[in-house]
């Protein structure tokens, strides 16, 4: 599987941060419905790197794995079959492993600073985090005409009023939400919402 390609033909990844086996089984069924085949799970809960492991019974979904901050989250990621790995900085150290290993990492940045070290890494592709609250779309286009070579995946505070603004610009090529899978419908198990939620955005995605 292309999972860049994927992503870039999605337009969005979905957030979540799950804590159990049912929770995997409904999200991916949610995903399925709505047409949006990937998702980023984040390691914000401990409880997270428990069921990482059950999505390999799903191989339509691709798995991203959110929040990566040591080595081995990279090894869990590996090891839940992930497709690719999230980090909310950058780190070189986490990215000559990830190279090793064979599997795509996209690192997290705010400043300019950050952005070209991650590019002397070789990374192009990066996630600019968190959006809303790091100058958001203005920023982004400001780093238009500065790194011609790099495309953006903004995340953190995006959601459908929003989500557009940052597709249109020509270096963003996804948007990450966890507003697509809110904590609270996954805890009250509204997997019905959940599925609507995520609907509504793919289509309001689709008018880009």
């Amino acid at each position: 599987m292309d999972v860049l390609k994927l992503i870039k033909e999605l337009k969005v990844i979905p957030l979540a941060t799950l804590t159990s086996e049912e929770e995997v089984l409904e999200v991916c069924n949610c995903l399925s419905l709505a047409s949006i085949p990937v998702i980023e799970v984040t390691l914000r809960d401990e409880r997270v790197k428990n069921i990482l492991k059950y999505f390999k019974n799903y191989s339509n979904i691709a798995l991203g794995v959110g929040t990566v901050r040591t080595v081995n989250d990279i090894d869990l990621a590996l090891e839940s079959g992930a497709s690719f790995i999230i980090t909310p900085g950058f780190s070189s150290s986490l990215s000559s492993y990830a190279k090793n290993k064979g599997i795509l990492l996209i690192p997290g940045i705010q400043t300019p600073s950050e952005v070209i070290q991650a590019s002397e890494a070789g990374h192009k592709i990066l996630k600019f985090f968190p959006a809303e609250l790091s100058g958001g779309v203005e920023r982004l286009n400001a780093y238009k005409s500065v790194f011609p070579d790099i495309a953006f995946i903004p995340t953190g505070g995006i959601n459908e009023d929003n989500i557009n603004r940052y597709l249109n610009l020509k270096n963003v090529i996804a948007s990450g939400a966890s507003a697509m899978i809110p904590e609270n419908l996954v805890c009250n198990k509204s997997w019905d919402e959940i599925t609507s939620k995520l609907i509504n955005i793919r289509t309001v995605v689709n008018k880009v």
